[in-house]
């Protein structure tokens, strides 16, 4: 799925002010925490001098990326691939997300509206939480849709994994429910499409 030369690519590409919300940083420490405090804190170090995390406030996606490359090499020890671990950390601020009381609005609107209308509108709440990348949606059946993600810093893992479990989560789907597949289209998997069918 993602490997850590990739990331660490995407990593040195980084500028400070590319930024990303603190309650993405907020999700990848939570899902640190499978990997033992001490994974944690490591991953911690990497916020801000002070070490203080808003979720409102912004943060440089480098923070990210790093506090992610901790996450991956804690689970590369443990026998899961680098690119589990991402998928997993995105996992968790997808389901995060969609309990919090913004994340259950939406949601309840998505659900209303239909599963093609809930993707439609991930490109703009894309745009809304960072500042680098373009995200786009085109349907493809009338069960299917494909999200494209271009010079997206963070990369295909963590964002699969929010994806799915956002709309999972939303839809109360069932695991064989929703299906997706992955296609990476750059060296650095800064640029992918996302297919999701269900």
């Amino acid at each position: 799925m993602e490997t850590r030369p990739q990331l660490l690519s995407r990593l040195a590409r980084c500028r400070r002010e590319q930024v990303v919300p603190g309650l993405f940083l907020e999700s990848v420490l939570a899902s640190a925490g499978v990997y033992g405090p001490e994974v944690v804190e490591q991953a911690h170090r990497h916020i801000a001098e002070d070490g203080q995390l808003l979720e409102n406030y912004r943060y440089p996606v480098k923070a990210m990326l790093e506090m992610l490359d901790v996450i991956g090499q804690a689970a590369q020890a443990r026998g899961v691939s680098y690119g589990e671990a991402l998928f997993q950390s995105g996992w968790t601020a997808g389901s995060s997300y969609v309990r919090s009381s913004v994340g259950r609005v939406r949601a309840m609107v998505s659900t209303l509206s239909g599963m093609h209308r809930a993707l439609e509108g991930i490109p703009n709440a894309a745009a809304q939480a960072v500042n680098f990348g373009e995200h786009s949606y085109r349907r493809v059946t009338p069960g299917s849709g494909e999200l494209r993600f271009i010079q997206d810093l963070i990369g295909p893992a963590w964002n699969t994994g929010m994806v799915l479990a956002s709309v999972k989560t939303a839809f109360a789907l069932e695991q064989d429910q929703l299906k997706y597949e992955i296609s990476v289209t750059d060296e650095d998997a800064s640029s992918f499409l996302v297919r999701l069918d269900w």
